[in-house]
């Protein structure tokens, strides 16, 4: 990415900014990106902060749009080459861009997704997925690298995530499966507990060889 062009793109969405705000540390964001990282679990509730150098801001912040950049960035992409020009001389990027995934949360500006809830079958930009982990409901949920096909980290049979691990055939189940599927009244543990397991079994064996 060109120096110009990346001073033009948002840190959180990595796209070209939409209604760019500056905050007092002089670090730019989209006005939704910076508005879904600091979403919480009620309104209004802080502390603010700046995702980039992580420094803390007034809870009475007033944002406003940086008109200077907004028209940096139009200028920027209009004079960009159009698309039919990129797919004319980078067939393979255009083919690559047509497979990337995007957030299902950006709705009126898409951004590229970076990981996958499993529990909410949803893709999720940089922005959301941080939400995922600030937010207090949604801390339990299992957040992936992200996949275009969240089903194939799923139960086939109940569609529900493997979280269990069934120790008499060794391998992932859902609770389901326990309760009432065809691993029903199999020992089981917790898939991540199971994992730290395998790990610790084969340290041991590559320190015994």
């Amino acid at each position: 990415m060109g120096t110009v062009e990346k001073t033009l793109k948002c840190p959180v969405c990595q796209d070209f900014f939409t209604d760019p705000v500056t905050l007092p540390c002089g670090h730019d964001f989209c006005l939704t990106c910076i508005q879904a990282v600091w979403e919480t679990d009620g309104p209004n509730e802080g502390p603010f902060f700046c995702p980039e150098c992580q420094v803390f801001l007034p809870s009475d912040l007033n944002l406003e749009k940086n008109t200077s950049l907004q028209t940096k960035v139009m200028d920027f992409t209009t004079n960009r080459p159009s698309t039919a020009e990129l797919q004319t001389t980078t067939p393979s990027r255009a083919t690559k861009s047509s497979s990337t995934i995007h957030c299902d949360h950006c709705i009126q500006t898409p951004s590229v997704a970076i990981r996958t809830c499993l529990t909410c079958d949803a893709s999720l930009c940089q922005a959301h997925a941080l939400l995922h982990q600030q937010r207090s409901a949604l801390r339990d949920h299992t957040v992936v690298e992200v996949t275009g096909d969240p089903l194939s980290l799923k139960c086939r049979e109940h569609r529900d995530e493997l979280k269990l691990f069934c120790m008499e055939e060794r391998v992932p189940v859902c609770c389901l499966c326990v309760l009432v599927g065809v691993h029903k009244n199999h020992k089981a543990s917790q898939l991540h507990e199971a994992c730290t397991d395998f790990k610790v079994n084969i340290s041991i064996v590559l320190s015994l060889s």
